[in-house]
């Protein structure tokens, strides 16, 4: 679906500025239940998975970050075109092809990543893929399949983020 819509910017919020408003009738047309997620593609330019969300005062919707602000070029008030469609992905973000391999190969960490939410288990799709390397997408799927067991299912993020810096220095000593 298409529609036409203007940056904003909430001054309030600690995490995500910038949103775009998604008219009411489309939003609600996305929205299955508890199922927010859609994948959207501005400017015809920049496409990626996110969930629509409501703003507070009856109405919808769609952040985006600083880099895909940035690299879109965009400023507060400009008129950007927004193609949604159904996300019907399994976690409701790509899994790069290294991490589905770890995964694969301990069974333990795969069946305690599925009993994570959703949200955690994108959670931690996105600290792990988030890298164009894929030696260092192996590196933090292991570290994280390995955090997963260890700590039998619990997620302590400091913990994994110390973790992975033990990972990189030993891998920087090879």
């Amino acid at each position: 679906m298409k529609f036409s819509s203007k940056l904003d910017k909430d001054d309030n919020s600690d995490l995500y500025h910038w949103f775009f408003p998604v008219p009411n009738a489309i939003a609600t047309s996305f929205i299955e239940g508890n199922d927010r997620r859609v994948v959207t593609k501005v400017n015809g330019i920049v496409k990626y998975h996110c969930a629509i969300y409501g703003d507070g005062e009856g109405g919808y919707r769609i952040l985006l970050n600083r880099e895909r602000v940035k690299k879109l070029g965009l400023v507060r008030g400009e008129s950007i075109n927004v193609e949604l469609e159904k996300d019907r992905s399994e976690y409701g973000v790509p899994m790069s092809e290294e991490l589905r391999e770890v995964l694969d190969q301990n069974p333990e960490a795969d069946e305690l990543f599925h009993k994570l939410t959703k949200g955690m288990q994108r959670t931690l799709i996105y600290w792990s893929d988030n890298v164009k390397s894929s030696d260092i997408k192996i590196r933090r799927a292991i570290v994280m399949t390995d955090h997963l067991v260890n700590q039998a299912g619990k997620i302590d993020h400091k913990l994994l983020n110390a973790e992975m810096k033990e990972a990189n220095q030993a891998a920087k000593r090879l």
